[in-house]
């Protein structure tokens, strides 16, 4: 099963994107609020897959850009009555943290506002996910604060010129370090460089 894909991002259509990986071309389907976060075409991109099994259509990748996008699309699907186009719908319909905050508070007239949401599915989703969501939006909370808490102990200016010096652009070094923080918060400044380097030798 893949879990995570990184590659250059060359080609993106709808909301499908197509991530190349060592030659070979992954169509990955998102949400579509993350189309307009997403790097220009030929720019290195990490994704966090969930991979299904469709009857018709074989495998398909689903892909999102932070774990915690992945862990909110895997509850959402296991309600009765959203599938993972439903479920990639909703979390595109605006900010994904919106949504688990609407289901955390069993709001069904936001719920009902959704793409697809009647009013017996509102009423599904904050009755079987409000507790489980609410969980997940305070980890979420946790996660930020020590990310951000970590991030300012780090010379990451140091790092970005680091990484410019080895031939990458700033906004090339910058994504890539912040993709690392975001995975890995408590990595120490030589973990971050090399994941970051991991992360961007695709492309080379």
């Amino acid at each position: 099963m893949i879990g995570r894909i990184t590659g250059v991002l060359t080609a993106i259509e709808d909301n499908l994107a197509l991530v190349e990986v060592g030659g070979v071309g992954y169509e990955v389907r998102l949400p579509p609020s993350l189309k307009e976060q997403l790097p220009p075409l030929g720019e290195p991109i990490t994704l966090h897959i969930r991979t299904l099994f469709h009857e018709d259509e074989g495998i398909l990748l689903f892909g999102f850009l932070e774990p915690a996008q992945r862990r909110l699309f895997d509850l959402l699907i296991t309600v009765s009555g959203v599938g993972p186009r439903l479920a990639l719908n909703l979390m595109g319909a605006g900010e994904f943290e919106t949504l688990a905050r609407a289901i955390a508070r069993k709001d069904t007239r936001y719920l009902k506002s959704l793409p697809g949401v009647g009013t017996k599915l509102a009423e599904r989703l904050a009755l079987e996910l409000s507790d489980k969501v609410a969980q997940f939006a305070f980890e979420r909370q946790v996660e930020r604060l020590v990310a951000t808490t970590r991030a300012s102990s780090i010379d990451f200016e140091g790092l970005v010129d680091g990484l410019t010096q080895l031939g990458y652009s700033r906004r090339e070094a910058q994504a890539a370090l912040n993709a690392v923080l975001a995975e890995q918060p408590e990595a120490d400044e030589p973990t971050l460089m090399r994941l970051a380097l991991a992360r961007l030798s695709p492309r080379r």
